[in-house]
Formats: structure tokens, C-alpha cells, sequence
């Protein structure tokens, strides 16, 4: 139960840091958590048996979050909250040498590692230190899957076996192991790591999309697929980086979140700020198990409560237009749901023509608009398009609705499948 003196309002479902402080206002732990709500609350059960647990709980008098985008932000914050203010109640690190670093190494194939600062003679590029070793390794193990490397030594001296080891065959070694890779597209990868860790994420997501485009033209889909499933994570990854900008301003994803509606309304030309914004999306097997998702953002906040899925009743029938016709006629009967300021399609101009179609005939005046997932435009009502810069915070604000609906659309699909594939 969160105790009474603790605004609970404050404390929402979303990820991020806790920071427990005593009565002088003396930081004594800093946690993170997926649920902050959750996370919070299950200090004060009266069921903690821990003697360090129920001391810290007996000296906590305020609680202050910072809310982020994802877990392995909340991860970096923390981190970087323990290196700044050694709460008590938190794992001290105040050794230089117990810091950890990591290192790519200098050889033909380079490795990556952790490293402690004694270690780094040979290496040929580090990073760091981080005060936490959960952090180091937990970091590491998310961007392995984006960019892989061998755990192998590949020192002349030292025997090699030309069989994959066993990251290959979890997709996390990319083979050089076992001269499946060579030297140089294996270093390709070693680089856009380590500009990933320096920073330079633009270049690194311009490089891996002018790549899966080429081999889109190639008509090499299945390597073009892999690439856009990377793209989609490291894109995820990129919130993970501003843990500067939290120190600064605890409140920087709430401001953001204003900004992104405002110039949302001034790039698309509301006429108010939306504040209910829907978005639809459909999902299918050549037409089989057919779904139609809505996702909703009140405020510019993700709102689940108001999430909807449609069992597509057009059968047999690709036609993802009918079908996300059929879902909106649908979603125009219930009266007794909110009507949105602005509708979002997971599409372009076929989409945005249905929908607005529907619209018009179930008598509204709402503006509508399709988010073209190739080139990233935004498609109008009459057709007219908007390219939005890659930094733009409307087209964050929209790319995020837009793959939550269709994630959202991709489980439902797949759960009717796989209660088709064993009916």
C-alpha cells in the first residue's frame, strides 16, 4: 500500500527511475523499474523480510520518479543517479578500480568486452566507465542482438576451431568463427558499434536504411527484412541516450510530449491541439484471421484503456482497404466512445481515401491522415503529402502510434492464427 504522504498521482505506470529521500531531503536509493507504480508499492506491503529493506523503508519520508521511454533507459539513469549522489542504500562504487569499461580489442576480428581500467592496454577503443556492472552487461547483451560479434580470440597463437560457437546459433555472432563472415563486413559491424556508443546514431540508421533499401531494389526481401527488424530495435534503443538531458530535467519527457502535440497541430494545420488522437491498422494472411487494431494517445500519452481490436469479418479477400473500411464503420457506431481530434492510418493515400470516406458518412468533421511506412510521409485527406525531418517531434509522436497500432494488430493476428493452426 503506498503510504498517504506520497502523491499518487505522480507515480504512474510507466517506466522509470525512484529516487526514496529521508526527512532532510538526503537521497537514500535509487531504483528503476518497468511499472513504477508497481515497483513503488511493493516496498510497502509489510512484507519485506529483508533487515536492509525494512531499514531503508523506516527511514523514507519522500519520493520523487523520472519518467523515461524504455527499460534500458530507465537502466543508464539509474546508473548514472548511483555514480552522482552514493545513496547509502545503494552498492557503493567509490574505487576508480572497480569501475567498468568496455573495450573492443585489437585484432583482425575484434572482440567486445568488459574491461577493468587496468585492462585497457590492448584495446584498441573503450567507453566508459560505468559505475554499475548490471549496467555494462545488460547494455551489452541488448545491443549484441543489433550487433553481434565473436567471443572467439582469433589470436594466431591460440587454437581456433572452424565450427560456429554457440552465439552463432542464437544469432549473435555473426561467423567468423568459422570464416562465415570476412574481415571486412565483420568490421563493418565492429565500426557502426562502436558509432552507436559514440553517438552517432543518425549515421548509423542512414546506413543501415540506404542498405535495406538496396537490397529492396535488388529484390533481396528476406536480407532487406533483417535489416528493417534491426532498424525497428536500434530505433527503440535511441531513447536510452539522453540520460544527460533527465539529470538536467526530470520533467524532459513530459515537456517533450507538449512540444510534440503543438507542433503536431502547427505542421498538420489543426485547428485545436488534439488531444484524443486514434489510430488504425489492419493485420492479415492473404487475407486470413484478418484483424483491425486502434490505438489511442490522450494527451500525447499512450491511454491502453481506450485500446480496441476488430475480428475482420471480409473473408478470404487480401484487400487491406475493405478491410480497414469495414473496421472504421465499425468504430463510428460506438457513440458512446470519445470521438478523436485526429485519426492516423497505418498506410497511405488508398487508406487515408477509405477512411475519411467513413468518416464523412458517419457525419464527422475530424481530420485524417496516413503515415506511409517506406519513405515516412504523411499523407493527407486530399492527398497532398508532408515531409517531416527525421528529428521533427511530430513525426516521432506519429511513428509511435503508428507502430503501437500495428503491433498491437500483429497480436491479435497472430494469437487467431495460432488458434487456427489447432482447431
Amino acid at each position: 500500500m503506498i503510504p498517504n504522504s506520497f502523491d499518487r498521482l505522480k507515480i504512474p505506470h510507466k517506466p522509470g527511475i525512484y529516487i526514496y529521500k529521508d526527512k532532510s531531503g538526503n537521497i537514500l536509493y535509487v531504483g528503476k523499474a518497468i511499472d513504477l507504480y508497481h515497483r513503488v508499492g511493493s516496498y510497502f506491503t509489510g512484507k519485506n523480510k529483508d533487515p536492509k529493506t525494512a531499514k531503508l523503508v523506516s527511514e523514507i519520508h519522500s519520493l520523487e520518479t523520472i519518467i523515461v521511454e524504455s527499460e534500458i533507459e530507465a537502466l543508464i539513469l539509474e546508473a548514472n543517479y548511483i555514480k552522482r549522489y552514493l545513496p547509502p542504500f545503494n552498492i557503493r562504487l567509490t574505487d576508480d578500480k572497480d569501475y567498468l569499461y568496455i573495450k573492443i580489442t585489437k585484432e583482425e576480428f575484434p572482440q567486445i568486452l568488459v574491461a577493468r581500467k587496468q585492462d585497457l592496454g590492448d584495446a584498441k577503443e573503450y567507453f566508459g566507465p560505468f559505475p554499475s556492472g548490471r549496467t555494462v552487461r545488460t547494455t551489452l547483451k541488448k545491443l549484441r542482438r543489433f550487433f553481434p560479434w565473436c567471443s572467439i580470440s582469433n589470436d594466431p597463437l591460440k587454437t581456433k576451431s572452424k565450427r560456429p560457437c554457440f552465439y552463432y546459433h542464437l544469432g549473435l555472432c555473426p561467423g567468423s568463427c568459422a570464416d562465415i563472415v570476412d574481415k571486412h563486413e565483420y568490421n563493418k559491424i565492429i565500426r557502426q558499434f562502436s558509432s552507436f556508443m559514440q553517438g552517432k546514431k543518425e549515421e548509423v540508421l542512414e546506413e543501415y536504411e540506404k542498405e535495406m533499401n538496396g537490397y529492396v531494389k535488388s529484390l533481396e526481401f528476406e536480407r532487406a527484412e533483417q535489416i528493417k527488424v534491426t532498424l525497428e530495435g536500434l530505433k527503440y534503443l535511441l531513447q536510452s541516450n539522453r540520460t544527460s538531458v533527465y539529470l538536467e530535467n526530470p520533467n524532459f519527457i513530459e515537456d517533450q510530449t507538449k512540444k510534440a502535440v503543438q507542433e503536431l497541430k502547427d505542421v498538420l494545420k489543426l485547428d485545436h491541439i488534439p488531444q484524443r488522437i486514434e489510430c488504425y491498422d489492419i493485420s492479415n494472411t492473404m487475407g486470413q484471421q484478418a484483424v483491425g487494431s486502434l490505438v489511442v494517445l490522450t494527451g500525447g500519452e499512450v491511454d491502453k484503456k481506450w485500446y480496441r481490436r476488430f475480428k475482420i469479418r471480409l473473408e478470404n479477400k487480401p484487400n487491406d482497404v475493405m478491410m480497414l473500411r469495414e473496421m472504421v464503420q465499425r468504430r463510428c457506431r460506438h457513440h458512446e466512445w470519445p470521438k478523436p481530434d485526429l485519426i492516423l492510418v497505418d498506410g497511405g493515400k488508398p487508406q487515408v481515401g477509405a477512411v475519411s470516406e467513413q468518416i464523412k458518412l458517419a457525419g464527422w468533421n475530424v481530420p485524417v491522415f496516413g503515415l506511409a511506412k517506406r519513405l515516412e510521409l504523411v499523407v493527407a485527406a486530399d492527398y497532398s503529402t508532408i515531409r517531416l525531418p527525421r528529428n521533427s517531434l511530430a513525426l516521432k509522436i506519429l511513428q509511435r502510434i503508428r507502430d503501437e497500432a500495428h503491433r498491437f494488430a500483429i497480436i491479435y493476428h497472430r494469437k487467431l492464427r495460432s488458434s487456427f493452426s489447432f482447431s
